[in-house]
């Protein structure tokens, strides 16, 4: 790979204070160094705006700009709208780059191949890492075997091992070649308050003529920022959740896979464990039986819930298959005692 091929590289920053000068050198130090390294600041009530400024006189590399707070979708898409390398590269403001990451992925890289993706440790810590394998071993995923690429979008412990889950749908630890997605006007959902990665990689992977996976931990992905549910998260879940089965819903109609019956099999499981989170979330907050009959009525006459209840026999977690036959059942108070015991969705 010829060094005069930029990759533009884009950090969608909110809050990221603590770490973005961290995050930001891992990137001016790569072996490689033809970059545009976008900084786009998300509204932050912190001082990652003037932390930008600050590392924008550092290195001409770096491009900055700063918006309302409009969510990272918007943030993400305006570094694409702003991008002019060859390639593009999403980097989370709170996580570090191995210094030889850009070099190895585009190494990769050849006239059929859009996208190449990497393996990576989640961390706390430098001192405390594991390793997270998408996939066990490098593998090159064409046009006609891309299948285990959408199922691990639906269920991120498919084909993966160890304690680390984080499914192949996350942005980062990638290279994209950027022909590709201005070919197919591919951006970001702002409509999506979770999983707009994962939907746009669905749309990503299919389109793409080749993804090339190495299994090489390349990418730091700090873990102490994930938020746990707590009784706020869950009174808001159907707000969350609705739209990304939806989303997904209507990806697999457009991109004309949803009739393949292992995609037809991962959605049924998904849009289960989806129906389960809402329907359990209003169990942990205390929500009457009576309430949670509505609800569970309301959910299944949307066709995206309706198919899971014809579809029982393809769902595969144990306690999904007790769940969605209980509520099929409309056995509530049964199904309220079992999931607070099995604590189905953390406090």
């Amino acid at each position: 790979m010829q060094e005069q091929d930029k990759v533009s590289v884009i950090l969608p920053i909110y809050n990221a204070e603590k770490y973005l000068e961290e995050c930001v050198d891992s990137i001016l130090n790569q072996t490689y160094s033809n970059l545009q390294i976008i900084l786009v600041n998300d509204g932050s009530k912190d001082n990652s705006w003037k932390i930008c400024q600050k590392l924008k006189s550092k290195d001409s590399r770096i491009e900055i700009f700063s918006q309302k707070n409009s969510g990272v979708s918007v943030a993400r898409n305006k570094g694409l709208d702003i991008a002019d390398g060859k390639w593009i590269m999403f980097v989370d403001p709170d996580d570090i780059l191995d210094i030889k990451i850009i070099q190895e992925l585009l190494s990769k890289m050849n006239d059929q191949i859009d996208i190449v993706a990497c393996s990576c440790y989640g961390f706390f810590d430098k001192n405390n890492k594991e390793i997270a394998h998408f996939f066990k071993g490098n593998q090159l995923f064409k046009s006609n075997n891309k299948i285990d690429l959408f199922l691990q979008l639906m269920n991120v412990s498919y084909k993966q091992s160890g304690n680390i889950f984080t499914a192949i749908g996350v942005p980062w630890g990638k290279i994209y070649r950027r022909s590709f997605i201005e070919k197919y006007k591919l951006r970001f959902d702002p409509k999506l308050r979770r999983m707009q990665d994962n939907i746009f990689n669905m749309y990503s992977f299919y389109y793409s003529r080749s993804v090339f996976y190495l299994d090489k931990p390349l990418y730091f992905y700090r873990l102490d920022h994930i938020k746990k549910y707590n009784k706020k998260n869950l009174q808001n879940i159907k707000q969350i959740y609705m739209p990304v089965i939806k989303a997904r819903y209507e990806c697999i109609h457009k991109l004309h896979i949803y009739n393949i019956p292992q995609i037809y099999e991962g959605y049924v499981n998904e849009a289960a464990k989806m129906f389960l989170s809402i329907i359990n979330g209003m169990v942990i907050t205390g929500s009457a039986s009576s309430i949670i009959k509505k609800e569970s009525d309301e959910l299944r006459s949307y066709p995206i819930f309706s198919l899971i209840f014809n579809n029982k026999n393809k769902l595969k977690n144990s306690k999904t298959k007790v769940g969605i036959y209980l509520i099929s059942h409309r056995m509530f108070k049964a199904y309220a005692m079992i999931y607070k015991t099995w604590n189905y969705v953390k406090k």
